[in-house]
């Protein structure tokens, strides 16, 4: 088991919506993850900011702290909002992004900053190496 503790910071949130917007864009309209990075232009990248800062402050508010435990069968999140355990079949991709672990699930993301990880990266990869984009 694998336990991190998480609070968010605004250029971290920030910084996962910048830069996997463009991606999940490119997947939507052709139905595949793209090869390289994708950039977005100054308008997109301003909505990001807006929208990803509303986001970031309701979650904030709402969330807290979080405490993520990493089992061989999911996870469980502890939060302001409860217990909640998610098995690994309901995750959909993981996403390495420049600076966070992105959680696909079946309805939403999690972004995990890797500051949380530590010295744990390869424990937590191997928990889920086929999950990996």
């Amino acid at each position: 088991m694998l336990s991190i503790k998480l609070n968010y910071i605004w250029s971290e949130y920030i910084n996962v919506i910048t830069e996997f917007a463009p991606i999940n864009l490119y997947k939507e309209k052709h139905g595949k993850f793209p090869s390289s990075k994708i950039k977005i232009s100054l308008w997109d990248n301003i909505v990001a900011h807006l929208f990803g800062s509303l986001i970031f402050a309701i979650k904030v508010r709402k969330v807290g702290l979080c405490t993520f435990k990493f089992y061989a069968n999911g996870f469980e999140r502890k939060s302001n909002l409860g217990n909640k355990f998610i098995p690994w079949d309901k995750v959909l991709h993981i996403h390495q992004l420049t600076d966070a672990y992105l959680m696909e699930l079946e309805q939403g993301f999690i972004p995990l900053p890797y500051r949380c990880f530590e010295n744990h990266h390869t424990e937590f990869k191997n928990l889920i190496s086929n999950k990996f984009v």
